[in-house]
Parts: C-alpha cells; sequence; structure tokens
C-alpha cells in the first residue's frame, strides 16, 4: 500500500509542490537576511535582532526538513502543503510584527502565500489560506509596534516607508516573475508525466490486445488440429498409399502433435503464471530467493531445446553462483524472445552462433545478447520496440520485441539496441535486483 502510494499522481504533485515551495522559501530567507543587515547597518533603525534572527533561525530549519523530506521522497499528503504555506504565512507576520507592523510595506507579501495556494492547494485549502490571511493582515493593524530610527522624525519615517515600498515592488516583481517561471517548469513536468502514462496505457491495451488474439487463436486452433490429425491417421492407413506419400504423412503427423504441444504448454505456462502469482500473494518473503544463474541457464537451456541448430555461448560473472533473485515469468519469456530474434538474425546470415554475456552492475541485472545477422540501420534501431513493426520474417508478426520491451520497462528495466562488434546487433537487457510489485 505505501509503494502504491509513493508512486501515484498526487503523491508525485505534492512533491513538486514542495520543491517549489522550498525554492520560494530559501529566495525568503535571503532576502530577509539582507534586509534586516540593511536597516540595522545603514538605516540605523533599531530592530529586536534577538527575535527576529530567532524567527529566521526557525524558518531554516524548517527549510532544511522540508529539503530533506523532497530529497528522500518521503510520501507528502495535501495537509502537509497547507500546513508549510501556513508556518510561511506566520513567520512572515512575526517578522512584519517586529518591524513596523502594518506600516511595513512589506505586509503586502502575505498576498503571495495566496497567489502560491491557487497553484498548489485544494480549494477547501484554498479558502482557509486566504481567511488565515486577512485575519493575519488585520491583526498587524490592529497591534502596531513602530519603529525605532536614530533620526526620529517624521520626514525621515517617510523616507524610509517610500524607500521600503520600492524595495518591496522590486523584490515583488522577482518573485513574480521567479514564481511564475517554477510554477510554469512544474505544469510542464506534470504534463509531461501525463503523456507517459497516456503512451503506457496505450502499450498497455496493445499487450492486452494481442494476449486476447492469441488466447482466441490457441483456442481456436485446438478443433482444426484434432480434424487434421484424425483425416492424416484415415490416409496413413490406406493400403494403396505409397511409400513417400507414407513418409510425407508422417512427418505431417509430427508437425500437427507439435503444434499441439505448443498449445498445450501455453496452457501449461498459464497454469504455472496464475500459480506463482497466488504464491506471491500469500507469501512475498519466499520471492526473490532462487538462484538467478540456474534460472538464467534454465531459460537457456530450455531454449536450446526448440533451437538446435543455434550454439549458444555463455559468459558469467564470477561471483554469480552467490547471487539469489526471483525471475518472473514476463521476464523469462522476454527473455526468449530476444533470444530467437538474434538466434534468426545469425541464420539469416549463414551463421548459427549467438552470445550471451550475464552480470550484475550497481544493483541491476546485465543480459548482453550478441548476434552474428547483417545489423540493423540506424532508424529501425530507435523505433524498435517502441510499437509493433512490420516484420520481414515469413512466419513472423513483429511482436517479440514489442512485448519484450514492455514486459522488461514494466520491471523498472530498459532494453537498447546497439551495433556490435561482429557486424551484428548488440541487444542488452538492464533490469533491476529489487523485486518490483505490480
Amino acid at each position: 500500500m505505501i509503494l502504491e502510494n509513493i508512486n501515484s499522481p498526487s503523491h508525485q504533485s505534492n512533491l513538486l509542490n514542495a520543491q517549489l515551495l522550498n525554492r520560494v522559501r530559501l529566495i525568503a530567507i535571503i532576502s530577509q537576511l539582507l534586509l534586516i543587515s540593511l536597516a540595522v547597518v545603514y538605516l540605523d533603525v533599531m530592530l529586536p535582532l534577538e527575535w527576529l534572527i530567532g524567527i529566521v533561525l526557525l524558518e531554516t530549519i524548517f527549510q532544511l526538513y522540508s529539503h530533506n523530506q523532497v530529497k528522500n521522497g518521503t510520501h507528502i499528503r495535501d495537509g502537509e502543503i497547507f500546513v508549510h504555506i501556513l508556518l510561511d504565512s506566520l513567520i512572515l507576520a512575526g517578522l512584519v510584527y517586529l518591524s513596523g507592523g502594518a506600516n511595513n510595506p512589506f505586509t503586502y507579501f502575505l498576498l503571495l502565500f495566496v497567489a502560491l495556494g491557487t497553484f498548489v492547494l485544494k480549494p477547501r485549502y484554498l479558502l482557509l489560506i486566504s481567511t488565515i490571511e486577512l485575519i493575519l493582515y488585520s491583526l498587524l493593524n490592529m497591534y502596531q509596534r513602530p519603529l525605532e530610527l536614530g533620526d526620529s522624525s517624521p520626514l525621515e519615517l517617510f523616507r524610509l516607508h517610500l524607500a521600503g515600498m520600492w524595495l518591496n515592488f522590486a523584490l515583488t516583481t522577482v518573485l513574480i516573475a521567479v514564481f511564475g517561471l517554477l510554477a510554469r517548469l512544474s505544469m510542464l513536468k506534470q504534463e509531461k508525466k501525463i503523456q507517459e502514462l497516456r503512451e503506457k496505457q496505450l502499450k498497455d491495451e496493445q499487450i492486452l490486445s494481442l494476449g486476447i488474439m492469441s488466447a482466441s487463436a490457441a483456442h481456436e486452433l485446438g478443433t482444426p488440429l484434432a480434424t487434421m490429425a484424425i483425416v492424416v491417421d484415415d490416409l496413413t492407413h490406406e493400403t494403396d498409399a505409397s511409400k513417400r506419400i507414407l513418409q510425407d504423412m508422417e512427418l505431417l503427423s509430427n508437425q500437427i502433435e507439435s503444434c499441439r504441444n505448443i498449445i498445450q504448454n501455453l496452457n501449461e505456462k498459464s497454469h504455472h503464471t496464475r500459480k506463482q502469482l497466488d504464491k506471491q500473494k500469500v507469501n512475498q518473503d519466499d520471492a526473490g530467493m532462487d538462484n538467478l544463474k540456474e534460472q538464467l541457464e534454465s531459460i537457456f537451456e530450455n531454449w536450446l531445446v526448440y533451437r538446435p541448430q543455434v550454439v549458444l555461448t555463455q559468459h558469467w560473472q564470477n561471483n554469480f553462483e552467490s547471487i539469489n533473485h526471483h525471475l518472473t515469468i514476463s521476464v523469462e519469456q522476454a527473455v526468449t524472445n530476444l533470444l530467437n530474434n538474434a538466434a534468426d538474425a545469425s541464420l539469416a546470415n549463414n551463421c548459427g552462433i549467438v552470445e550471451v554475456n550475464c552480470c550484475v552492475e550497481q544493483q541491476q541485472l546485465v543480459i548482453e545478447i550478441t548476434d552474428f545477422g547483417a545489423g540493423l540501420t540506424p532508424t529501425l534501431r530507435s523505433s524498435l520496440g517502441a510499437n509493433i513493426q512490420e516484420s520481414k520474417k515469413e512466419d513472423g508478426f513483429g511482436w517479440g520485441l514489442f512485448l519484450s520491451n514492455a514486459s522488461i520497462e514494466r520491471m523498472g528495466g530498459e532494453v537498447h539496441l546497439t551495433e556490435a562488434s561482429t557486424g551484428g546487433t548488440l541487444t542488452r537487457i538492464n533490469l533491476p535486483m529489487i523485486e518490483n510489485q505490480q
């Protein structure tokens, strides 16, 4: 449940909002320290420095706390964003009260928090923060604390007020420009994330449609294959059939049986996947305790049974025997599909060799599959895996790499195609070693 909350759009949006508030608060802290120094040193204003420095120090501590929250990706709720703005408002109100009250031209910076709230708060919180800002401004008007100057003449006070208004206008202009830019960048990031989610949804719909079509085709093929098996069996027992025809019938019967075995294996894998998912739901602690090398070797051995004409050269990292990690069915099938693509490319170039290099780098499983084919064009290499491509193979549909890439991405990994030193294609799979909960 915690992982779902952390990965939710609301959490990501609140993290961006907290980051925006941190940036504005940092500008405020620097400006406050500069203004206090200017007022005391150059304008000879008698300010309660102990209280002012104490409030700024409190604001700095809160800034560090909030920065740590964003840095660690801590789950931030909508109410916490409201608390951030509320504390910033109270800190500003305290600084203004200690430096002239409502006569301080920087009082109007309280409106900045209302502007911030329109972007980062929900309506009920925005209404509440607007009411609080109005109350704070009213209290500052009711309880005045005049400034103490070395030269307390009314003219000097008026000049100081005009200088403060000019500086207030300048800072407001800068803050509005910076805030507007940061808000726009935040909106662009959110739009980009929304676009990525839409693309992922479209890809998932494509995968679902392919799965439905595959299941339907496997179901519908059962009856024709059974009929063909009966007809071939009847023709085999014909007394006038020649020896050559009987051999062809035997070959055809074997091919029909292979097709039926493929459908049966697909059904068994479906049941195995269902049992595996049920086991993970009952006891997730058991996942990830399988030896990684044994699993990969099993994948390679099962694949070689169907591709006996291919020589698979394997290279392993020295400490692979001590690594435990659980590979899901989707990852196994993805690796098998990529191996098939590499084998087809090598065989098409009159070479039956495929190389596999397995290692672990920075908590990531890296599987490099190198073929000895003719290679891919740069345009095709950059677009493969992103969408369903038209296959050049006679019995191909162009689904393999698309489904493999989608399966690896769902586990947090990546698939990259680059030019290999052999002249063929190097397919690199990067898969995080942390179990992903889907």
